[in-house]
């Protein structure tokens, strides 16, 4: 299990890079957009999963993080717990913004061609992916850590 983790944090975080380095260089090589365009839609599709991967690892560490700290009259509120349901909102707000800009981009005709106000959404999406990806797969690396003794 332990080495499934480390396969989903590098996923996680090689997905983080990738789009980090992407989203900062484009405009260097961008020759109308369509050299860009070619590699957003590749990076798209690792994006899609690995936004799906870090949601059903946040929902389970959100989950923990939930039993740990009360039921919810409690008044409970811990640092993990704070933290994971943080990083779980954080992200399931990238992920929606992701995912219908996706399919807005696949649907429309020419592909690419869409509104000023879509491409504001991509830069928020872009900018604030590897920050949510980053610390999921450092999360998910600690964990496996844990679960391998530390190997």
């Amino acid at each position: 299990m332990a080495g499934l983790k480390r396969v989903l944090a590098v996923i996680l975080g090689f997905c983080a890079a990738a789009v980090a380095v992407q989203y900062v260089l484009s405009p260097l090589y961008a020759d109308g957009g369509n050299a860009a365009l070619g590699v957003w839609y590749y990076l798209d599709f690792l994006m899609a999963v690995s936004l799906v991967i870090a949601l059903v690892w946040q929902w389970q560490d959100k989950g923990a993080a939930d039993a740990a700290g009360g039921g919810g009259d409690d008044g409970v509120l811990s640092r993990e717990r704070l933290a994971a349901n943080a990083l779980f909102y954080a992200t399931l707000l990238v992920a929606l913004w992701f995912f219908r800009n996706w399919l807005d981009f696949l649907t429309s005709n020419p592909l690419g061609s869409q509104s000023v106000a879509t491409m504001m959404v991509w830069d928020l999406v872009d900018g604030l992916l590897p920050i949510v990806l980053g610390i999921t797969a450092g999360r998910v690396w600690r964990a496996a850590k844990a679960a391998g003794g530390g190997e």
